[in-house]
């Protein structure tokens, strides 16, 4: 999800047509030290192997436009976004933020000021969830822009082993759970586009522009038995996808299950399960695991924990996700969620 498309589709490839011919590309490169990486291009982090241990590498970018709108100036909350899009990265391989570079593309008459809260949103956001901007750079640019890259480190099991979470390894038989409401983002930012002033659309802005990375929550995770999990930045289904598609596995989805916020029900009517199932950015934990563990979480008193679906199907190459609604039926989503050079 975004403010605005970009216009670009890079050859009718699409954002993840596009990422796979690169993974293609560089798996096909002659690379040096290609033993240490541990864990490449498809997650939501990479992980690689160092003389001082293992390390969580990750980055983004936003760009005025595309994924936020100077015109809105609001400067802390795009900033303190910015720094939770690469902690929730972090979160969703169940490991430990550490440090961050900055670039900066700043356009012509850019005021001091906006970078000065701009910068305090991103300093609050690591300050409370953990990371340090450490350097970094800042170039000239017609479009004011931002490149986030941040390392992090695996956290450890319950056997003290450090352990992250992948997309790769659902298994049939596991349920599919989410750490906490879906769509309250996207409804955010219909309210901020429309202009609505109610109290309950507030709430959504809010959540739009103040969302939480679920680093602690990815750290239990991993300590449980967990083992397969990504977050929710580009749609439930659409992302999803990308998992079942590298498990190669099938998911169902129960959409009654699925977690909304009141303010998103009070808002949006029946329209507010779209904006669940595709709106993206509400930076929650999607993962799946085997029944044992989600109980014991559940006997843990872990409350974030919904579970939404099941693995159903092994051996599918491609994966597969389906929606099904209450009555059993069949569900198809008016889309599924945001590709990033196609819309």
């Amino acid at each position: 999800m975004t403010e605005s498309s970009s216009g670009t589709n890079s050859g009718g490839l699409g954002e993840f047509g596009l990422i796979s011919r690169l993974t293609e590309l560089s798996a096909g490169a002659d690379l040096a030290n290609s033993e240490s990486v541990l864990t490449g291009i498809g997650d939501d982090a990479a992980v690689v192997a160092t003389p001082a241990g293992n390390q969580l590498l990750t980055t983004d970018a936003i760009v005025d436009g595309v994924h936020f709108r100077s015109v809105d100036e609001r400067w802390y909350g795009i900033g303190w976004k910015c720094a939770v899009s690469n902690l929730s990265d972090i979160a969703a391989m169940g490991g430990v933020p550490d440090h961050a570079l900055v670039t900066l593309g700043v356009p012509p008459g850019a005021s001091v000021d906006t970078y000065d809260e701009f910068y305090s949103g991103m300093n609050d956001a690591f300050t409370e969830f953990g990371g340090r901007i450490v350097g970094g750079d800042v170039v000239s640019s017609p479009t004011m822009f931002v490149n986030l890259a941040l390392t992090g480190h695996p956290s450890v099991d319950a056997n003290g082993q450090p352990t992250w979470l992948e997309r790769s390894t659902a298994r049939v038989g596991d349920l599919v759970c989410v750490t906490g409401p879906l769509g309250g983002s996207a409804g955010g930012l219909e309210v901020l586009l429309s202009g609505d002033t109610n109290p309950s659309g507030q709430t959504l802005v809010d959540r739009h522009y103040h969302p939480t990375p679920r680093i602690e929550l990815g750290n239990r995770l991993v300590k449980s038995g967990v083992r397969c999990a990504m977050d929710v930045s580009d749609g439930l289904v659409g992302d999803l996808e990308k998992l079942a598609k590298l498990s190669n596995v099938g998911i169902r989805i129960n959409m009654a299950d699925v977690p909304l916020p009141a303010e998103l029900i009070f808002m949006f009517g029946n329209s507010a399960i779209e904006l669940a199932l595709s709106g993206g950015e509400d930076y929650e934990l999607v993962f799946t695991s085997p029944e044992s563990i989600v109980k014991e979480l559940q006997r843990e008193n872990v409350s974030e924990i919904i579970v939404i679906g099941n693995v159903n199907e092994g051996g599918i190459p491609d994966g597969k996700v389906s929606v099904v609604d209450q009555n059993g039926a069949n569900y198809e989503p008016i889309r599924k969620g945001w590709d990033h050079l196609n819309g």
